[in-house]
């Protein structure tokens, strides 16, 4: 016992003694945001809102802490608790850096994957003018952070600033579909990038490739079943009431199939004028998901402490429907019904105005209008938010 207590003390003393010689940082950020919708008929599947007012789905917080543990070593951790998941605390990043020299950095562990061009700091409200990042393209995917390596380097080309990503890893977690939430996974994650900044003027570009597999297929294949009667799937091939195979159901599944995200995205900063735009388009091979177009531009004008922001938006599918391809016509309809519930909620139009008002340092006050047309219904919703975003 006495041997016990005499080791926890030595290793207490050693820890303390290890952590007094290592420089810890504390900073955080958050946002707390109400909205709602204008309308009580129907509610984007892209905003978190109906025609009662929320508090809770697009507020957070989150803590950073970050480590020097010498001249080449630092650690991040970042905690972050989200109101559209109860506030849990998950750890958002936790990751190694290693200078590598003073262009570049290794970072080892779970960091943003940046496929997009402000997926570092798309939770950060205070960093963008907007209420919400345009959700054409930051959607909120659940698979936007990585478990893996990426190197950066930054250099000077010219008189303009080039900064170069690369990242190797995977991710396993959940993701939300039209059938629920499943299993997820992306494996061999490549994905490079490359920021250009000279003056007012910046230009980014990026791709991302990898193998990704959703738990759907026992999903679809009760789903299947349900649609059309004395219908069986044994070992992914449809029999129909006759007994002959009809379908190949792997048409269908995600199950180990290519995704491919290019990207690419401009920004101006000129006496005060804002200009953005970014172009993203991804495909999954061999499923019914076909290729996905995604943009947004924005004009912003700067005068004290107001920014005032116009938003264009929009999220289409090539609808070609390769999956639809049985002998069996029911087959085919129920093929591409699936690829419709699946695919048509998502697409939309949107344009919305944004004010963001600096009220002191680390605070911004922000309030947003946004009209939003669902191809789905052929709808037109109002959405309003409001809120602040802070940052320490």
């Amino acid at each position: 016992m006495k041997k016990s207590l005499l080791a926890t003390l030595v290793a207490s003393t050693c820890l303390s003694a290890a952590a007094s010689a290592v420089e810890i940082n504390f900073n955080g950020y958050g946002s707390i945001r109400g909205g709602m919708t204008l309308d009580d008929d129907h509610f984007p599947v892209s905003f978190p809102y109906d025609d009662d007012i929320d508090f809770k789905s697009e507020s957070l917080f989150a803590l950073q802490t970050t480590a020097v543990l010498n001249q080449e070593w630092s650690a991040v951790l970042v905690m972050q608790a989200r109101g559209e998941e109860d506030f849990d605390l998950e750890a958002r990043w936790a990751y190694l850096n290693y200078q590598f020299s003073p262009e570049t950095t290794l970072s080892f562990g779970r960091f943003a994957l940046p496929y997009f061009r402000h997926s570092d700091t798309q939770d950060i409200g205070y960093s963008h003018n907007y209420t919400r990042m345009p959700t054409a393209i930051y959607r909120g995917q659940d698979f936007d952070v990585i478990e893996g390596v990426r190197v950066m380097h930054s250099t000077f080309v010219g008189d303009g600033d080039l900064t170069i990503k690369a990242s190797f890893g995977a991710f396993d977690g959940n993701g939300d579909t039209a059938l629920g939430v499943v299993d997820t996974e992306l494996n061999n994650i490549i994905q490079f990038s490359a920021d250009y900044t000279y003056e007012w003027f910046s230009i980014y570009a990026g791709a991302l490739f990898s193998e990704i597999s959703l738990s759907i297929s026992p999903l679809l294949d009760a789903n299947l079943e349900g649609a059309l009667p004395g219908y069986m799937v044994e070992n992914s091939i449809v029999f129909n009431p006759a007994g002959e195979a009809v379908y190949d159901m792997n048409d269908t599944y995600i199950d180990e199939d290519d995704v491919t995200y290019f990207t690419v995205g401009s920004t101006i900063d000129y006496n005060n004028w804002l200009l953005n735009l970014e172009f993203a388009t991804s495909e999954i091979k061999d499923s019914f998901s076909e290729s996905t177009e995604q943009v947004y531009g924005s004009v912003g004008y700067r005068f004290g402490d107001w920014v005032v922001t116009g938003v264009f938006e929009k999220v289409s599918y090539d609808y070609e429907n390769d999956s639809a391809s049985s002998q069996d016509p029911f087959v085919n309809v129920w093929a591409r019904g699936v690829t419709d519930a699946f695919l048509l909620p998502n697409e939309y139009d949107a344009q919305g105005i944004h004010f963001r008002y600096d009220a002191a340092a680390g605070i911004a006050y922000k309030f947003e209008y946004t009209n939003v047309h669902s191809e789905a219904v052929d709808e037109d919703t109002g959405i309003v938010s409001f809120g602040l975003d802070f940052v320490f």
